[in-house]
């Protein structure tokens, strides 16, 4: 598979071999929790990150499918992959993976744990979350210049109803962050 696939693609490919036709609701059981922020992350030309500053919530009783998802307000940035990781089993690293500066995070993958707790990983457009549980949006973006995002839409399936909802994480990148624009 193409290393920079479109999460959105998995999600139009789902919902087609599915037959699901309908509107879909902002008003379902999955929320990215907490306050809105934003992350600047330095880089010049091309620059390649690792995003995950949101908790996906599934407040409800039964599971959501995650069937999709894209940025937001994306200026000079491209979604390179958007998985799933639930919470670590290890009590002392149950935080969020946060902002790494490549795609996939070497920390995550090989060093910390050999890889175990990567792949556990599920793309977007399979993942799902069980009833009360969270799980951590991980994103890879591609940024080039300047760039920036508003945060990223999740579009999920719970009890045959489509939803999506949005993240409140906005990120920019710049030579030196800090400063000004």
């Amino acid at each position: 598979m193409a290393p920079h696939r479109v999460a959105t693609l998995a999600a139009a490919v789902l919902v087609a071999a599915s037959g699901c036709t309908g509107s879909v609701s902002e008003n379902g059981p999955l929320s990215a929790g907490g306050e809105a922020a934003s992350v600047c992350g330095p880089g010049e030309g091309e620059a390649i990150f690792s995003m995950g500053h949101d908790w996906l919530v599934n407040e409800a009783d039964a599971p959501v499918t995650i069937t999709g998802g894209e940025l937001i307000g994306a200026e000079d940035m491209e979604l390179i992959e958007a998985v799933i990781l639930p919470p670590p089993v290890d009590p002392s690293t149950t935080t969020l993976i946060g902002l790494v500066d490549e795609y996939p995070p070497a920390e995550y993958t090989e060093t910390s744990d050999g890889g175990s707790y990567w792949s556990l990983r599920e793309d977007i457009g399979k993942a799902v979350i069980e009833g009360h549980q969270a799980s951590n949006l991980l994103i890879g973006i591609k940024a080039t210049g300047h760039a920036s995002m508003e945060g990223a839409a999740i579009s999920y399936q719970h009890q045959g109803k489509s939803y999506r909802m949005e993240t409140t994480t906005r990120f920019h990148v710049r030579p030196q962050c800090g400063g000004a624009d």
